[in-house]
């Protein structure tokens, strides 16, 4: 029988809450409401109560999005923005806040709107992360993956394209994701995996490298292979935490302490889940918090506490439904049932049950089969536990079906096992009770073997690190007490020398120590003297420089452009052909000196980059050279320039410009691009084209270079200059932030 796996192992991904690892999942419906409007994207039967309370669960949804002020604010950013880069990542980010709080089917449509922006603004790298982005939020429903495959599909031709080796082995990764819930697909997305690891590799990107040990945890996880599992999680989360990326960690954290729990290591466990419960409260993220409730309702299980696990799950099942989240909630109502069961309540047990069984078969596509293992567990439970003893044999019989050859599914495949030999034993059938109870014996002792030999590496593991911690101790004492015997005989053969030096060595260390402190005032002093002259430098070149501009502006400005009106009322009646041609080609002079004129009052003091930084100022040139020119300029800034602003803003600014002129009037290009982005303590501005090219050495003796030269030296900063391969020219500057 082919299908996916369900009931596995749970797990938290990054980017969406909680996961099963072996599942089958499809979405149920994706309903947008945006501005007021509903739009259903696949439509199917509903009866009207089922489509109004479908409806209040979407309207609720809404009140809640309105709620987030993060969500908020980037709704409002959304409203300020042009059709530009700027406007693609916003849009991304919001998408992202939208899935991490459950409302896909929003997170959908901004994606989608991004993917429009990014190919009409010619940004091809935000296209690429909303198809990935797309792909990934398939990967837990399942519902349309060939729609998701054709976009993966698109995303790695693009990637190709533009010789991006990081979303080339997004592509790898989000396939993977997508094969990840079918058995028959298993082997392949470990493949792609370790293709996905290979590029981010290869692109030293640590990020995704990170991202990458996640994915194939979770496959080992699923598989049982708890401690491979848990190496790979540690992996992750050293980059991550050199890295400072909490919005990783808040998954790895809880999926490492999950591992832990599967080997009964309940302090690790608990340890990693507070760690990862701190890092939600940072972020806002209630997905990740009811992961973690779910964990601590699993070790109240394992304690046989049922009352406790059983609030937890309660409790969920209320989280789950709104926003509705059909995959989450069918597994808790299964967990609500089977905490039930061992309460002996078995007809709340079986009601519980039979949700968790409705719930799941809805978010499945009609052409793919499914079984909910843990309803299907609970009914054979449940119907043992009231002694109906024909009952239990087909649903017993239907999940054994399922799992049968199926490593990953064993403890599943046992119990079914333990039911049927238990059902035919109390039927009086001896011969079917015994085969059962033989495939059951063999099945658990494997699964104890298997279980046994992990926790045993994982207890090598820290008898391991606890010795070493342990020949370290010993080693340092051993250390320090050689010191201490060490300095006790250098003071016995030293202190008649040192008394008689006492006083001298006095007078000495009280001579340094005045003229060290002498001179350190000394040095503060010219320091702040140095910097007073600076800012009054900066203060004045500003003051100087707006007046210039203003002067150009309001009084040379104003004279060009008389002077252009007098020409334009000249009575022309009586030109002939040739002073017709010379006065309009005097006008067409006198107004491109007008615009000059504007152009350079405008540049010498941008009010916007006084106002609201470099980012604002590169935006604005931006848009204004798209508008005037037949060069296409594109930006790519991920915020990096919003704080830069005085000198340092300015100069940048002057540097941008220095470059934009010398694309425009050289370089003949098609088109250029600008990207500012902070990395290890610098703050990088890109500038390229693919025009003509330029030879170095012809460049290093312009104007323009030692212009650029001077006002990098004043800001501690480098630049170099380099021709790609497919042509035209790239400079790279980098200053220090402290700058």
């Amino acid at each position: 029988m082919s299908g996916s796996k369900s009931g596995k192992a749970l797990i938290f991904r990054p980017g969406k809450p909680i996961f099963c690892v072996y599942r089958k999942t499809c979405i149920l419906q994706k309903v947008i409401v945006l501005e007021g409007f509903i739009s259903v994207l696949s439509v199917t039967y509903f009866s009207s109560q089922t489509m109004r309370t479908l409806l209040l669960l979407l309207l609720s949804g809404s009140a809640a999005i309105a709620q987030s002020p993060v969500i908020d604010s980037l709704q409002n950013r959304l409203k300020q923005l042009l059709p530009d880069s700027s406007r693609v990542l916003t849009l991304h980010e919001l998408a992202t806040n939208y899935w991490w709080n459950g409302y896909d089917s929003l997170a959908i449509q901004a994606l989608r709107q991004g993917m429009r922006v990014g190919k009409q603004a010619n940004y091809p790298t935000g296209v690429i992360r909303a198809r990935l982005a797309l792909a990934r939020i398939e990967a837990d429903y399942l519902s349309d993956t060939k729609s998701a495959h054709a976009q993966l599909d698109t995303a790695q031709t693009e990637s190709i394209a533009i010789h991006d080796l990081s979303l080339q082995g997004q592509v790898f990764l989000r396939r993977a994701q997508l094969y990840s819930n079918i058995m028959a697909k298993l082997p392949e997305a470990r493949t792609l995996l370790q293709k996905a690891l290979a590029k981010f590799l290869e692109a030293h990107d640590r990020r995704w490298e990170a991202q990458a040990y996640n994915e194939l945890a979770i496959m080992q996880m699923g598989e049982g292979q708890y401690v491979e599992a848990i190496n790979l999680w540690l992996k992750a989360r050293r980059i991550q935490e050199s890295m400072n990326d909490l919005k990783s960690l808040r998954a790895t954290l809880p999926n490492l302490g999950a591992a832990y729990l599967k080997l009964n290591r309940y302090d690790d466990a608990l340890a990693c889940f507070a760690e990862g419960e701190k890092i939600a409260n940072q972020l806002n993220d209630q997905m990740v918090k009811y992961f973690l409730m779910s964990r601590k309702a699993e070790i109240f299980e394992k304690k046989k506490q049922f009352p406790a696990a059983l609030a937890i799950y309660l409790n969920l099942v209320k989280a789950y439904e709104k926003p509705y989240q059909p995959s989450s909630l069918a597994r808790t109502y299964g967990a609500v049932g089977r905490m039930y069961i061992e309460l002996k309540d078995y007809q709340k047990a079986l009601t519980y049950s039979q949700l968790s069984q409705d719930t799941y078969r809805k978010t499945v596509e009609k052409s793919q089969e499914a079984l909910e293992h843990n309803a299907q567990h609970n009914f054979g439970e449940i119907y043992l536990g009231l002694k109906q003893y024909n009952r239990v044999i087909p649903y017993a019989q239907a999940g054994l079906a399922w799992t049968r050859d199926v490593h990953e599914m064993r403890p599943e495949r046992t119990a079914y096992l333990r039911q049927l030999a238990m059902a035919y034993d109390h039927l009086n059938q001896p011969a079917k009770a015994l085969y059962y109870y033989k495939w059951y014996k063999a099945e658990a002792d494997t699964m104890l073997n298997e279980e046994a030999i992990q926790k045993v590496t994982m207890a090598s593991m820290t008898y391991d690190f606890e010795k070493k911690q342990q020949v370290t101790r010993l080693q340092q004492a051993q250390q320090k007490t050689r010191i201490a015997s060490l300095e006790n005989d250098q003071l016995e053969q030293s202190r008649n020398f040192l008394i008689a030096l006492l006083v001298l060595s006095g007078g000495t260390l009280g001579y340094v120590f005045w003229s060290n402190r002498r001179l350190r005032t000394k040095n503060d002093e010219l320091s702040r003297k140095n910097a007073e002259i600076e800012a009054a430098l900066y203060r004045g070149q500003t003051m100087e420089r707006k007046r210039v501009a203003s002067e150009l502006h309001d009084s040379v400005a104003a004279k060009v452009s008389a002077l252009k009106w007098r020409l334009e009322a000249m009575d022309t009646s009586q030109f002939d052909g040739d002073q017709q041609r010379e006065h309009n080609r005097l006008l067409d002079h006198m107004g491109e000196v007008y615009d000059d004129i504007r152009t350079i009052s405008h540049n010498l003091m941008p009010e916007i980059l006084e106002k609201q930084g470099l980012q604002a100022a590169l935006i604005k040139l931006t848009d204004t050279l798209n508008v005037q020119n037949r060069t296409r300029f594109m930006l790519e800034v991920d915020d990096s320039g919003a704080d830069v602003r005085g000198k340092t803003a300015y100069e940048l600014y002057a540097i941008s410009l220095e470059l934009v002129n010398n694309i425009l009037k050289h370089a003949k290009a098609r088109s250029a691009g600008i990207v500012l982005h902070r990395q290890n303590g610098f703050l990088k501005l890109t500038i390229q084209d693919d025009g003509l090219g330029i030879d170095g050495s012809k460049f290093s003796d312009g104007v323009g270079m030692r212009n650029i030269q001077s006002r990098l030296e004043r800001l501690g900063g480098t630049f170099f200059v380099s021709t790609p391969e497919p042509g035209g020219t790239c400079v790279d500057v980098e200053i220090p932030i402290a700058s």
